[in-house]
């Protein structure tokens, strides 16, 4: 992983608020969203995430997502159950009943159901000035068994399903509950029920230099090919009950602009994710001997 020098990172943490600002996709309060059609506002919220938060510029989508976003997905619920049912994961595991209704909107008169789905990593636990163990991607890492790490223990927003490195997924919280993990959320909780949040697994360390107990530092890569994968079928179940493709987005840049923003995902591939996303759907698609 390449390193900025000790002295250039104190700068760019030195620099006032005005001066670190980007610029925040354009909200559209009265369309409980973002501004421009289902595409372009992926194309906005998923712009690369770099080291402390800072944004690249905005890059076509890959163009398996470039095709689908907002569009109707076609993918029966009952095609997804019966896929999950032989591949033994169970509907819980993918944020609740494929054929239920996703959140809507609190607090409004004819609330929009969910239209974002949220793509966030843990960044913990942060190892600081220690090496990441080599052994995060194996089962005996503690951060890989749920039952000894609860995401779901501890104070403090929780998003609704969490995905460790090994693949495996709990769910804290249905897809069909709102429930808040955003900046932007908290700013303006009537639009909480809009956004699933979904967490990766990735812990952090320090950058050297960059301030005491920094977690700015992600493994690269970020994610493991078992996490990507359950993260498209995430993607898809929660598609599969909105109906349409859902608006992916990174936690970053949703909450671009907001003091102590979050710098989450990083180390994040998108044409890897788009590719997982397509191989699933295609299996999922593909005539059966039935049909």
């Amino acid at each position: 992983m390449k390193r900025l020098p000790a002295l250039l990172l104190l700068l760019c943490l030195s620099l006032p608020a005005a001066a670190q600002k980007q610029a925040a996709c354009p909200y559209a309060a009265w369309k409980s969203g973002f501004k421009g059609d289902a595409r372009a506002q992926a194309t906005c919220l998923l712009r690369p995430v770099k080291l402390y938060a800072r944004l690249g510029g905005s890059a076509p989508l890959p163009d398996f997502l470039a095709a689908r976003i907002g569009q109707r997905t076609a993918i029966a619920p009952t095609r997804l159950r019966a896929w999950l049912a032989q591949q033994s994961i169970s509907e819980a595991d993918v944020g609740g009943a494929v054929d239920a209704p996703l959140s809507r909107a609190v607090g409004r008169l004819a609330a929009p159901m969910a239209r974002y789905f949220v793509i966030h990593d843990t960044s913990y636990p942060n190892f600081l000035a220690e090496p990441i163990p080599e052994h995060i991607n194996d089962a005996d890492w503690d951060f890989n068994d749920f039952n000894r790490r609860n995401p779901a223990l501890g104070g403090g927003p929780k998003g609704h399903v969490y995905v460790n490195r090994l693949g495996d997924s709990l769910a804290v919280r249905d897809f069909g509950t709102p429930g808040y993990a955003s900046k932007l959320e908290k700013d303006k909780p009537s639009l909480t029920g809009l956004f699933l949040h979904v967490e990766l697994v990735q812990p952090r360390h320090s950058v050297p230099g960059g301030g005491k107990g920094n977690d700015g530092l992600a493994p690269d890569p970020g994610f493991t090919p078992a996490q990507y994968e359950r993260l498209a079928l995430l993607y898809i179940a929660a598609s599969v009950r909105k109906g349409t493709w859902l608006i992916p987005a990174f936690h970053a840049v949703l909450d671009t602009g907001y003091a102590n923003g979050h710098d989450d995902p990083q180390n994040f591939s998108l044409e890897t994710w788009s590719t997982t996303v397509a191989r699933l759907t295609y299996i999922m698609s593909a005539p059966t001997d039935a049909q």
